[in-house]
């Protein structure tokens, strides 16, 4: 392998070893077991890692630690907004599935959209940035809203209900019931509830490092035949929110 490959694979190390902060951090034993490689070409890797900022080694142990270089371009990294960050990602999405794509937040009762992406696919029905829905009506707010505990569901709503559509909640205990299946299955689905006719999916996106979610959506024409939606969106959309969970930690 390459200097750059030996590299990476000593940075991934620490993940496969779930090394975190505080931990006492790698021995240059387990790396060289790891790496299969003579003592001299790993302590020159090491050093050279160590010299560039890669890793930083504790005086006292002598064990590596993720370096300062590293930690002060991921802590920008992650600092952005998730909204802003997971853009990109909903751009490419739109692009390969052609559908209507939204991203939006929980705030109360209500679920707030904060980007839409247009699709190949023309409707006149669209939920421009900004607009507020019943988070209980929605697939958005429903995937934000199964994030809670039910006993904190049932304190958001206990001194009001609102009924959107025939097909959604009629009440918090439907809600609840609701938001079991979607923790189950990590995914959730509104048909014809806020807009006649059309249909949505959404999942979660979390930075687990600032502790903010984001629900990520395609919507669609309502589908009479079941599941009710097109397999293959669920599937790409499922996808998207893996390659997000992969960089945010969620």
């Amino acid at each position: 392998m390459t200097t750059l490959e030996n590299a990476a694979a000593v940075l991934r190390l620490f993940q496969r070893k779930g090394i975190t902060q505080g931990h006492a951090g790698l021995t240059f034993t387990e790396v060289v077991e790891a790496l299969t490689l003579p003592k001299s070409t790993v302590s020159r890797l090491l050093a050279t890692m160590e010299n560039q900022g890669l890793l930083d080694r504790d005086p006292e142990s002598r064990c590596f630690h993720i370096g300062s270089v590293l930690l002060a371009v991921a802590g920008h990294y992650l600092s952005a907004p998730l909204v802003d960050s997971v853009s990109p990602a909903m751009v490419r999405l739109v692009a390969i599935t052609g559908c209507m794509g939204y991203i939006s937040k929980l705030d109360g009762r209500e679920v707030l959209v904060m980007r839409m992406f247009h699709g190949r696919h023309f409707t006149q029905l669209v939920t421009p940035p900004g607009s507020r829905m019943p988070a209980a009506a929605t697939s958005t707010g429903r995937a934000l809203l199964s994030l809670l505990s039910d006993e904190d569901i049932r304190a958001r709503y206990q001194d009001q209900w609102e009924r959107v559509a025939p097909n959604s909640p009629r009440n918090v205990d439907e809600l609840c019931e609701k938001l079991a299946q979607i923790r189950q299955q990590g995914w959730s689905l509104a048909q014809s509830e806020t807009l006649a006719g059309i249909s949505s999916l959404s999942v979660i996106v979390n930075n687990k490092h600032h502790g903010e979610s984001v629900a990520l959506c395609l919507s669609f024409l309502s589908q009479e035949a079941e599941p009710g939606y097109p397999p293959a969106l669920l599937d790409a959309l499922r996808a998207t929110a893996t390659e997000m969970a992969d960089k945010y930690g969620a």
